[in-house]
């Protein structure tokens, strides 16, 4: 390794969600500005000078606020155009996800099909009329999603690179991804595909053959109209990368995937769909319920922990209670990057941008709610510098860089006892509050 030459390269995503970390910095800027024109810092500071102080600081705890709610507002209105936008970072790590869980006999190809089945270009498909569907541009989008859905098995079992599998392998494949068809099925729908009698078929042929098979309603497999609605894909509507290897692909001499869930094996594949729906928002309910009932307790043990041991406040706020609320972040991050390629390390930098957006906005437009009901004074400006020093330093790193150096990383690291160095040194040398 290397300092100036070893490092990761990230998506465009990175800039633009640098872009909103700062901008959302603005609500610090407002409030912290009023701080500076009317404290006085005096140690300590009668009641009531506190109480001026407040009172001046009010409103500009209320335009923070309203910022904050704005910047709040937009970040939500980017996630949703991110995650209903095809093709977009939501739209391939989803696929990834579907494409796992056809690995792991939790989800079979129709099902991970389902939510397309009913649209009319699927019918188009159906029918054999692949030159309408190449008119419709979710079609389009929808065949390069089944190609992400199943280019990691036909590259497994295209061992020699040639872009072609035989009738074997093309049963392992729909064995891998928890199609049972009986053999006599099977062979049907692979002579569909096999246009000239090869006895092979390409990676177009085999998804033509196996989208019209996962958008079959009847889930029956018929010799009569196969060929022509498995006929082959134009290779223009194909990813280029589509058939390639898959770099970490697991080997053939690993064990066999578990088998599909009992409950799940047996259900149409909208079913399953709704099953797995149902099951992913018991998980975030009880989540959400957990960080509601433990999350206050927290709070009170880390400050009762203080006090027995004699630690400061400052090491409890920004040592021990970071690491605690943003451990999620922190452990989501990490397992995406821990899988070195460009587009997890681009998912796990975008995790901790976006966990400094909600700091930013949703996060600071509760405390300056606080501020401005109560009628507090803003007694936070060494941590509110430190805040803003940090983040402008990130954010320059990701504006300006597409890539990110081994030496970015220790300097990124050190930001964080430096942030704590800036706090003690403003506090106790400098005075402020």
């Amino acid at each position: 390794w290397s300092l100036t030459e070893t490092g990761i390269g990230y998506g465009e995503s990175i800039q633009s969600g640098g872009k909103m970390m700062l901008g959302t910095l603005l609500g610090y800027f407002i409030i912290q500005g009023a701080a500076f024109t009317v404290d006085t810092y005096q140690k300590p500071s009668p009641p009531y000078q506190i109480k001026a102080e407040a009172t001046k600081e009010n409103s500009f705890a209320l335009v923070g606020l309203v910022i904050c709610a704005l910047e709040f507002a937009y970040y939500l209105k980017t996630c949703w155009s991110e995650a209903t936008k095809r093709d977009g970072a939501i739209d391939e790590y989803i696929a990834d996800a579907n494409v796992q869980a056809i690995r792991e006999g939790q989800l079979t190809l129709r099902g991970a099909m389902a939510d397309i089945r009913d649209r009319k270009w699927a019918s188009m498909c159906q029918k054999g009329d692949l030159e309408k569907v190449l008119l419709d541009r979710d079609s389009m989008d929808e065949v390069r999603r089944m190609c992400r859905y199943l280019a990691p098995f036909f590259s497994q079992y295209d061992l020699n690179g040639d872009n072609s599998i035989d009738f074997e392998e093309f049963r392992m494949i729909l064995k891998d991804v928890n199609e049972n068809l009986p053999r006599e099925a099977q062979w049907q729908l692979f002579k569909a595909a096999d246009a000239d009698n090869s006895g092979n078929i390409n990676f177009e042929e085999f998804v033509a053959c196996l989208m019209a098979f996962a958008l079959d309603p009847t889930n029956e497999v018929k010799e009569s109209g196969q060929h022509r609605r498995c006929r082959t894909l134009p290779k223009k509507i194909m990813d280029a990368e589509a058939a390639e290897p898959v770099e970490g692909e697991e080997s053939d001499e690993e064990a066999e995937e578990e088998d599909m869930p009992e409950d799940l094996a047996d259900l149409e594949p909208a079913e399953q769909q709704k099953r797995i729906q149902i099951r992913a928002f018991g998980k975030m309910a009880a989540g959400l319920l957990l960080v509601l009932v433990f999350s206050d307790p927290t709070v009170d043990l880390l400050s009762e922990m203080g006090k027995r041991l004699n630690v400061s406040a400052f090491y409890i706020s920004f040592i021990l209670a970071p690491l605690a609320s943003n451990a999620s972040e922190l452990v989501a991050a990490y397992n995406y990057a821990s899988k070195r390629t460009k587009k997890s390390m681009t998912t796990s930098l975008s995790t901790l941008e976006g966990a400094a957006v909600m700091n930013n906005s949703f996060c600071l437009g509760i405390f300056l709610a606080l501020v401005y009901v109560k009628g507090l004074a803003w007694e936070f400006s060494a941590e509110t510098i430190a805040i803003v020093f940090v983040q402008l330093c990130i954010g320059t790193f990701a504006l300006f860089n597409n890539t990110q150096k081994l030496w970015h990383g220790i300097v990124i690291i050190s930001f964080y006892p430096l942030s704590l160095l800036i706090v003690y040194v403003l506090e106790n040398v400098v005075g402020l509050d």
